[in-house]
């Protein structure tokens, strides 16, 4: 896999499935890494904005559970855009930064010093730096959820939704049939669950925090149009990623995007602000 930056576009998947047992009443959530957040598609106009990163420096200023937890997501999601563009020095950077945030985690120390080692020992392979990033996501966010840190796990995952949706509207101009347009307009979908996801546990103060922006996107994405598709269909591959086949086509109209634009700048900031 050769990631180059004179032909990548930025698009995201990140799709969350929603699933409901009615033998046991239990709630599923599939998830992929932020890695999986972006797909190499032939573009050729697009390069890496280093500008759009939220600075290691910011990193002592999140002393609370909430902006350590939604900015963890932020970096891993960085860190994921930074490896496709092979960006060494950030990949490194934002490491130690995931390593600190991960020390108030309740995970395993073993999960921890393996993502260090791979990293560290693959720095100069960028395929291995990719695959790593989608590993350690998955261990961290399963171990997470085997521990019944839930809410922890659902604030990572809106950092890291909230970044990969800030830096796709910042790097796309509008046009009617970008492709990068039409995969922003398809979180639509993500966004339905992810919004269910957090009333489940609104009970925390923290996940009601981040519900409230996350209703304001939601609210411009109930204006995006659908029109007649194929059924929307999950599969997982035989490596573990989540892939949807089919599916409504959705149309974002202009002032859609530049509404949304808007919004998640303001959340974005706020977020990694610490506001």
């Amino acid at each position: 896999m050769n990631f180059k930056p004179t032909f990548l576009i930025l698009a995201f998947f990140f799709m969350f499935q929603f699933c409901y047992s009615q033998q046991t009443g239990e709630v599923y959530y599939l998830y992929p890494t932020p890695g999986e957040l972006i797909e190499v598609i032939d573009g050729g106009n697009l390069s890496f904005n280093k500008t759009l990163l939220n600075p290691e420096e910011n990193l002592p200023t999140y002393i609370d559970t909430k902006s350590r937890n939604l900015n963890l997501g932020i970096y891993m999601a960085d860190m994921a855009y930074a490896a496709f563009f092979s960006k060494r020095t950030k990949v490194l950077n934002y490491l130690e930064v995931i390593g600190d945030l991960s020390n108030y985690l309740l995970i395993s120390s073993q999960i921890k010093e393996n993502l260090v080692n791979d990293f560290t020992n693959n720095i100069d392979n960028f395929d291995s730096i990719y695959h790593f990033t989608n590993v350690y996501y998955y261990e961290i966010m399963n171990e997470l959820e085997k521990n019944n840190n839930t809410n922890i796990m659902t604030l990572i995952i809106s950092g890291a939704y909230i970044e990969c949706i800030y830096i796709a509207v910042n790097l796309a101009k509008y046009e009617e049939n970008s492709a990068l347009i039409q995969k922003v307009a398809e979180q639509k979908f993500a966004f339905v669950n992810l919004v269910k996801s957090c009333e489940l546990r609104k009970s925390n103060r923290n996940i009601a925090a981040i519900l409230t922006p996350l209703l304001e996107i939601q609210s411009i994405y109930d204006k995006v149009k659908m029109t007649e598709g194929t059924k929307r269909e999950m599969i997982r591959t035989t490596d573990g990623k989540i892939r949807f086949k089919g599916g409504p086509k959705l149309k974002m109209e202009e002032a859609e995007f530049y509404q949304l634009k808007e919004s998640i700048n303001r959340i974005r900031t706020e977020i990694v602000n610490n506001k």
